[in-house]
């Protein structure tokens, strides 16, 4: 983000909750990235379109760097047994 104040980050928000192509987004430390979004799209065309189009056109946005899920691992929702008193 180009300012670290409260509006930008409440317009940005705003604006990226309304993306149907983002599954995922966290506003995130120790990187040099304020946000972390994970984005469905069928090819990188649609990538393309979503990136130039949408996401680098809000307010704020100063920059984009990308990284893209070669194969999955793991996957999982489940806690392990020990964190159940959560």
């Amino acid at each position: 983000m180009d300012k670290h104040i409260p509006e930008r980050f409440a317009e940005f928000e705003r604006v990226i909750s309304t993306f149907e192509e983002v599954i995922e987004c966290y506003l995130i430390t120790g990187h040099d990235a304020d946000y972390q979004l994970k984005i469905a799209v069928p090819d990188m065309d649609r990538y393309h379109d979503i990136l130039l189009g949408k996401i680098t056109r809000i307010k704020g946005v100063s920059g984009v760097k990308s990284a893209f899920i070669m194969r999955k691992i793991v996957e999982t929702t489940a806690l392990p047994l020990n964190y159940t008193h959560l």
